[in-house]
C-alpha cells in the first residue's frame, strides 16, 4: 500500500504539475493497484519462502541470509518488468503512460527501499514470532505428515 499510494503521488505530480495534463486518468489507479499489489506479494513470497527454510536460525540470521540469496533475483525481476511496463511510453495513450509510470515508479520503491529496508527491520522486530502459527521447533517431516519412522501418515 506504501508504495503503491507513494507511487501515485508521484505520478500525479509529474502528469499534473510538470507535464500540465489535468491529472490522472480513472483506470491508473485500479489497474497501476493490482499489478503493484500482485508484484509485492509475489516478490514477498520470494523473499519469505526463503527465509522460512532457515527457521533453526535465528530470524536475524535467516532474514540476512534471504536477502543475499532472493535480492539479486528480486531485483533482476523488478527491472525486466520496469522494461516492459516502459514499452508502454511509445504508444502515446495517456492512461497506459500512466499506468506505467506508476508501476514503475512502484517497482523501484519496493525494490530498492521497501524490500531492503523495511522487510528486514519488520523480520527482526517480530523475531521468532514470524514463524507464527507454527512453531519454530516444528520440523518440516512433522509439518507435511511424516512420523519419526519417516512413513507418511494420515
Amino acid at each position: 500500500m506504501l508504495t503503491f499510494y507513494a507511487s501515485m503521488g508521484f505520478s500525479e505530480w509529474i502528469f499534473a504539475d510538470v507535464l500540465h495534463y489535468s491529472g490522472i486518468s480513472w483506470a491508473t489507479p485500479f489497474f497501476s493497484f493490482v499489478i503493484l499489489v500482485a508484484l509485492g506479494v509475489d516478490y514477498s513470497i520470494f523473499l519469505m519462502d526463503r527465509f522460512n527454510e532457515h527457521k533453526d536460525w535465528g530470524a536475524g540470521q535467516a532474514i540476512l541470509h534471504a536477502m543475499k540469496n532472493m535480492g539479486t533475483v528480486i531485483l533482476s525481476a523488478a527491472v525486466i518488468l520496469a522494461g516492459t511496463m516502459a514499452s508502454m511510453y511509445p504508444s502515446g495513450v495517456l492512461s497506459m503512460l500512466q499506468i506505467a509510470t506508476v508501476v514503475i515508479t512502484g517497482l523501484f520503491l519496493y525494490s530498492v527501499v521497501l524490500l531492503p529496508f523495511f522487510i528486514p527491520v519488520m523480520v527482526r522486530m517480530f523475531g521468532s514470532w514470524n514463524w507464527w502459527p507454527f512453531s519454530r521447533a516444528e520440523s518440516e517431516d512433522n509439518a507435511v505428515g511424516y512420523n519419526q519412522g519417516n512413513h507418511y501418515t494420515m
